[in-house]
């Protein structure tokens, strides 16, 4: 954990330091190269802000929570399935298999999933089509307990980086008992 501050505190300090130099470029193109100057300083302020931009950009996701209340699976782990979207059906695109796996957030407690997704075979059968749209999705099981999650809340969103860059969010209700889309399809009817 201190290794990502220390390397996000980098990442500010370059990103201050680069709108800087862009600023005073377009400060002193003003007065004496107006063209070059404020090229330049568009370029610092560029190279300074991209790295922002892209951790704000956030992707749209469909998300299914299972039950807190099926209690049959241990450490209550409830299921999070992050769906597959095409523009077609949903109005926009969306690819799970995009989603880095450990980076995924869930709840007030913000926790990863149990299970260790650096695990290539762990990985591979937690991508599955469950909506049947010829896309894999993601199902991921966390720890109800550790999450936050028990039988008043009623909305969970889920939190994730994409491995190319960029935010993931996604919020759903709760979908409880057995007969839940989720359990459905995951085959625990």
């Amino acid at each position: 954990m201190d290794k990502i501050k220390k390397e996000q505190g980098k990442v500010l300090i370059q990103s201050v330091l680069l709108c800087a130099v862009g600023l005073l470029f377009i400060a002193l193109g003003l007065s004496f190269l107006p063209i070059v100057g404020i090229a330049v300083g568009a370029a610092f302020l560029w190279f300074g802000l991209y790295p922002w931009i892209k951790v704000l950009h956030r992707h749209r996701a469909n998300v299914l929570i299972g039950s807190v209340s099926d209690n049959y699976l241990q450490d209550r782990r409830i299921p999070v399935a992050i769906l597959s979207a095409t523009k077609e059906r949903d109005g926009f695109d969306f690819n799970p298999g995009l989603v880095d796996p450990s980076s995924v957030r869930i709840g007030p407690g913000k926790i990863g999933p149990v299970d260790d997704m650096s695990d290539p075979m762990i990985y591979e059968r937690s991508l599955r089509d469950i909506n049947k749209d010829g896309i894999a999705d993601l199902i991921l099981y966390f720890s109800a307990d550790s999450a936050g999650i028990n039988e008043k809340v009623e909305e969970v969103c889920v939190r994730a980086k994409m491995k190319g860059g960029g935010r993931v969010v996604g919020c759903n209700t709760i979908d409880l008992g057995y007969e839940s889309e989720l359990m459905k399809s995951l085959e625990y009817v």
